[in-house]
């Protein structure tokens, strides 16, 4: 696929649930091409040319995470009758791998075309997803704030439509 397709499916996956971004930057759309890069696709491609560069999506992967788990604490912290043990174990009912996944399967986020991996990968597992959810979830943060990031997080997790 082109770097110009790949553009358009980027923008097409922002501009769908969770995100609904109709006119995303070119930042985003750059730092999302980013976000969409698996460890084992840029391994592989570094391998074929040492020389390359190449960034995979764990730094924003890195940032994102600490963006959703902020948004979410903050509301659970908001939740009127949850003490501490409460808001832990809420926390972790929605931002595990495993339970992000889900959600964002369920919403048909459409990974599966945009996300690239290596050749030896079989399919997406929940970190796979998670992980690039959370790496997009850090491209929003840097390029539009913590406001955006957060409606995000709140139609996703904190008042899903579905």
């Amino acid at each position: 696929m082109s770097f110009p397709q790949r553009r358009d499916r980027l923008r097409r996956a922002l501009a769908a649930w969770p995100f609904l971004i109709a006119e995303p930057s070119e930042e985003l759309v750059r730092l999302c091409d980013v976000a969409l890069r698996h460890d084992s696709y840029v391994n592989e491609r570094m391998a074929a040319d040492p020389d390359g560069d190449m960034e995979d999506n764990e730094r924003l992967e890195f940032l994102g995470d600490a963006v959703l788990e902020l948004i979410v604490r903050e509301r659970l912290y908001r939740c009127d009758g949850l003490d501490e043990g409460g808001m832990t174990r809420a926390l972790q009912s929605l931002i595990s791998n495993q339970a992000l996944a889900a959600r964002l399967r369920e919403g048909r986020l459409g990974l599966e075309g945009v996300l690239l991996t290596g050749g030896g990968q079989k399919g997406l597992s929940d970190r796979m997803v998670a992980g690039a959810f959370e790496a997009m979830l850090g491209a929003l943060y840097l390029t539009a704030g913590l406001d955006p990031a957060r409606e995000v997080c709140r139609r996703l997790l904190l008042e899903p439509e579905g």
